[in-house]
């Protein structure tokens, strides 16, 4: 593995095979191959893949009765003004401007309460003008626009209850889809957070799944083509597939990832395909990684240094029909390995410039993974000013290894 400099845009590491076959970090130069970056919320601590609440429907805000009463003080203020000022009341329109911005923000009835008292000061300004004959012609403009205020208002919150329904379906395909991710595992420590690029829709493409079968740990970090229900359907095939792949016994992290592009296969259209990391913990100190053309994941060293694990190949994306290779790296106790969907790496500042994670390893050494993964990402937020392009993904994991159970590094099936 090689170091991550600040002064590089993009990580590269270099691996060379282990005397088995496999390629561990750190035995000798191979092929390098860099990962290019391509251009495309208040969080809060807590175990497993948490999902960013639904929050208020869009166009209700808080304190609405408050909002009423303010909208209600200002339009009689400036009637009484205007009925000070005398004179003839050419037009009363004017007064339906304050139902009209509360129909844009309260719920129908204190809207209708509203429209009901512009109509009444309208009514006194309109018999205390010159002519009191012309009162109806007066009072209809404002009558009919003060009519329309309550029916959007209706209207309004119809529709933000079908998308509150909606909302919430999401909500709950979005958690049948990412399970949650244990706190703790016989050899590591992990958190993940889930991102979606919508304030709308809390569905998204990414794929995150954690299978731990007694001390073996295997996971899978993926981001699928395309957004909205057709990316969601391929990333529940390749999060199942995946699951169902782990519980065969005596599968080898590359058997299973073939297993998972079967599925992909089976299930993608002509142009869909999923970027994604097979990984695998051994307990004897050795990460086992298949990558198709993911972003490599990175390894913060219990030492503090920040490095890349990208293998010597990368494969093609799941159901591309890659020609699968499988990485070996070491590791030691009290490290931390990063994975992320690329919505990370591509989220940008308003003056273009990407998001640095070799910037932010300070956020990576917090105590917990918990603390790591919130930190690193209002971080982000702090970058982007809370807008991103697209869906990200995010897992940490702490190695909580026995040192002194080293071995050989496990052998490479193909």
């Amino acid at each position: 593995m090689s170091r991550i400099s600040p002064t590089e845009h993009q990580p590269t590491l270099d691996a060379g095979p282990v005397p088995d076959g496999s390629e561990a970090a750190g035995s000798r130069p191979g092929l390098g191959r860099s990962w290019r970056m391509v251009p495309r919320w208040p969080l809060r601590p807590g175990a497993g893949i948490w999902l960013e609440p639904a929050g208020p429907v869009p166009g209700r805000i808080p304190g609405a009765r408050v909002t009423g009463v303010v909208l209600a003080v200002t339009v009689t203020v400036l009637a009484a003004a205007q009925f000070a000022a005398g004179g003839p009341f050419t037009t009363l329109a004017w007064l339906a401007i304050a139902p009209l911005v509360a129909s844009l923000v309260l719920p129908p009835r204190l809207t209708g309460l509203l429209a009901g008292w512009t109509v009444l000061l309208g009514l006194g300004l309109a018999l205390s003008g010159t002519a009191p004959g012309r009162l109806a012609s007066r009072l209809a403009i404002l009558v009919l626009v003060a009519g329309f205020a309550v029916v959007n208002s209706v209207l309004r919150s119809a529709a933000q209850r079908r998308l509150a329904q909606a909302r919430a379906v999401a909500r709950v395909a979005q958690s049948a889809l990412l399970r949650e991710v244990p706190d703790t595992v016989a050899t590591a420590r992990l958190a993940s957070r889930y991102l979606s690029a919508s304030s709308e829709a809390r569905v998204g493409g990414d794929v995150l799944e954690v299978v731990a079968d007694g001390p073996c740990v295997r996971w899978l970090v993926g981001d699928t083509r395309g957004k909205g229900l057709p990316a969601v359907r391929l990333a529940s095939v390749a999060a199942t597939s995946f699951r169902d792949a782990c519980a065969e016994p005596g599968l080898s992290l590359t058997e299973i990832a073939r297993a998972v592009d079967r599925s992909v296969t089976r299930a993608a259209g002509p142009e869909d395909f999923v970027t994604a990391v097979f990984a695998e913990l051994d307990p004897g100190g050795w990460v086992q990684l298949v990558n198709c053309g993911h972003p490599p994941p990175l390894r913060l060293t219990a030492d503090g240094d920040l490095e890349a694990m990208s293998p010597s190949v990368f494969s093609t994306p799941l159901g591309l029909h890659p020609g699968l290779h499988q990485s070996t790296f070491s590791a030691r106790s009290g490290d931390r390995l990063l994975f992320y969907t690329d919505g990370l790496l591509e989220a940008r500042d308003r003056a273009g410039r990407f998001f640095r994670l070799d910037q932010h390893t300070q956020a990576l050494r917090a105590p917990s993974p918990q603390a790591a993964v919130d930190a690193l990402l209002d971080q982000l937020r702090a970058h982007t000013r809370y807008h991103i392009d697209d869906d990200i993904a995010v897992l940490v994991v702490e190695l909580t290894l026995d040192d002194s159970r080293s071995a050989a590094p496990p052998a490479t099936p193909y």
